[in-house]
């Protein structure tokens, strides 16, 4: 199953495409040995302050496969524009050549439109033919390979991205590819879920460091054993609006650590659910056509699932938030 970087998850397809689209000499921007003069064996780096010079690596046998991928790509390119450069004068020439024995302004306006239009077509064709573009529409099975464990990913992208593996290896129809694509959307789905509740958890944690439920609790005692030991009454009236201060603020932290906890239990039910469409999908390789509806209305029932909980718990959450702040 053919599948393009346009149709997988925003982040990783912007991670993937930095390192594929690299210059070749950088290709998979991992310090790695391309060939060429020995001196490129050799790269500059700061360290601590200083200039260190580093040994690049020799590249693994994926690895190599995906940069004859790419080269692939760049000649592509090369021959699209070789074609592009020649059509355009040639088209030209031929025209002028038609009305070579009775040349009007007509025919040389004719001659000019067909080139401007050629190079415009010839630009817009080559375009199509970027290793950018092309990766946009194709994203190789090999090339995932070859990227994928140089990315800095969570264990739910982690197994998001064996779950394209899958994808881009199973054989389908034209009704089951259709299918197959909408399972790639739900579990786009999840992964957006999942990052969204990761961006309320640093937003929880942040404001948990202002929180503290230990150092509430200690500063609460010594609160009240003040208050039990002063007889002055204006300092106890003092002591008594801290204390219930001190009290509302330990309530909020102990609300924020529940939530919190909340939130941690349903990022790993998403994860949960990523292996189990991954472990379903990979059953499914066995006969793709019979299965693959069945998967996908298994992950689609549980992403709906999922969606409500994330919606039920975001309300609350946000009044939590703006409690704690």
């Amino acid at each position: 199953m053919r599948i393009g970087l346009n149709e997988i998850d925003l982040s990783i397809a912007h991670s993937v495409e930095e390192r594929l689209t690299a210059p070749l000499s950088e290709f998979l921007k991992d310090n790695v040995y391309w060939g060429g003069l020995a001196a490129y064996r050799f790269q500059w780096k700061a360290n601590e302050g200083k200039m260190k010079m580093t040994r690049k690596r020799e590249a693994t046998e994926t690895e190599k496969r995906a940069f004859a991928l790419r080269k692939k790509r760049e000649e592509q390119m090369g021959l699209r524009i070789l074609v592009a450069a020649l059509a355009t004068p040639f088209s030209f020439i031929g025209i002028m050549l038609a009305n070579m024995g009775n040349p009007t302004p007509a025919s040389v306006a004719t001659a000019g439109g067909v080139a401007v239009a050629g190079t415009i077509a010839g630009a817009v064709w080559t375009a199509r033919a970027t290793p950018k573009a092309t990766l946009q529409k194709t994203f190789l099975y090999e090339e995932m390979k070859a990227v994928f464990p140089l990315l800095t990913l969570s264990r739910a992208e982690r197994i998001y991205c064996d779950a394209l593996q899958l994808l881009a290896r199973t054989d389908a129809d034209e009704s089951t590819e259709k299918t197959l694509r909408d399972m790639l959307q739900q579990l786009n789905r999840m992964l957006e879920n999942y990052r969204q509740i990761e961006t309320r958890r640093h937003a929880l944690l942040s404001i948990m460091g202002m929180n503290n439920i230990v150092e509430l609790e200690a500063e609460y005692g010594t609160l009240g054993r003040r208050l039990d030991q002063s007889h002055d009454p204006i300092a106890r009236q003092a002591l008594q609006q801290s204390l219930q201060a001190c009290a509302s603020r330990l309530e909020t932290a102990k609300t924020l650590s529940q939530t919190l906890e909340q939130l941690n239990v349903q990022q790993e039910a998403i994860t949960q659910t990523l292996s189990s469409a991954l472990a379903a999908m990979a059953r499914m390789q066995v006969a793709p056509q019979v299965q693959a509806s069945l998967v996908a209305a298994e992950i689609t029932n549980t992403v709906t699932q999922m969606n409500q909980q994330t919606y039920a718990t975001e309300q609350a959450i946000e009044e939590v938030i703006r409690l704690g702040q």
